[in-house]
C-alpha cells in the first residue's frame, strides 16, 4: 500500500481535484447552452464536489487496489456525477436485524436453561457457548456484508482481501479529509 499522507499523494489529489471540478463546471456550462438549467442546484454542487474529491482520490491512489478502479468505473460520465446520489440502506435496519439475532439466541438459551430440571450446569454452559458462537458468526457475516457495500468494488472480494481494501480505502479517505480541511482553512483565511 502506498502511503496516502505523502506529499506526492497530496499534490496528485489537489491536481486531480481541480481537473475534476473543471470538468464538472464545463459539463454544467455545456448543458446550460444546450437548453438545460443555467446553474446547478446546491445539492448538485455538493454532489459534484464530493464526486470530484472521490475521483481525485482514486486517480491519485493509482494502481494496486481495486477500490480506485471501482470508483472511476462508477463515475465514468459527468452526467452521472451530477445526478442525485442513490440512497443507502439505513442504519436502523441493520440494528434491528442484529437485535433480532441476539434476542433469538437468548430466547433459545433461556428455553434450554429452564426447560428441564435435571439439566447439568455443563450442558447449560455448552449451550450458551454454542449460542454465543452463533451470535458472533452472524454478526461477523452481517458486518462483512455491510462492509462489502461500503467499499467500492468490495462485492467481489473474499474476506481477507476485503479487509485489506477497507484499510487502504479508509487510510486514503483520511488523507482526503486532511487535504480538504487544509483547502477549507486556506480559503477561510484568504
Amino acid at each position: 500500500m502506498r502511503g496516502p499522507n505523502t506529499k506526492a499523494f497530496q499534490q496528485g489529489f489537489l491536481k486531480n481535484m481541480i481537473l475534476s471540478l473543471q470538468a464538472c463546471s464545463e459539463f454544467c456550462i455545456s448543458s446550460s447552452a444546450s437548453g438545460g438549467a443555467a446553474m446547478m442546484s446546491l445539492q448538485q454542487r455538493k454532489y459534484a464536489i464530493k464526486s470530484s474529491a472521490d475521483i481525485a482520490m482514486a486517480t491519485a491512489r493509482g494502481r494496486g487496489a481495486r477500490w480506485p478502479q471501482a470508483v472511476l468505473a462508477s463515475s465514468s460520465s459527468p452526467s452521472r456525477r451530477l445526478s442525485k446520489p442513490s440512497s443507502s440502506p439505513g442504519k436502523k435496519k441493520n440494528t434491528r436485524v442484529c437485535k433480532k439475532i441476539v434476542r433469538r439466541c437468548l430466547h433459545t438459551w433461556r428455553r434450554s436453561r429452564g426447560g428441564t430440571g435435571g439439566a447439568s450446569s455443563l450442558a447449560r454452559t455448552r449451550t450458551a457457548m454454542i449460542c454465543s458462537r452463533e451470535i458472533a458468526r452472524r454478526l461477523v457475516r452481517k458486518r462483512t456484508k455491510v462492509l462489502r457495500k461500503m467499499i467500492p468494488g468490495g462485492e467481489l472480494l473474499d474476506e481477507i482481501s476485503l479487509l485489506h481494501e477497507a484499510v487502504d480505502y479508509v487510510a486514503h479517505l483520511h488523507a482526503q479529509v486532511d487535504v480538504l480541511r487544509r483547502i477549507s482553512n486556506a480559503v477561510q483565511r484568504g
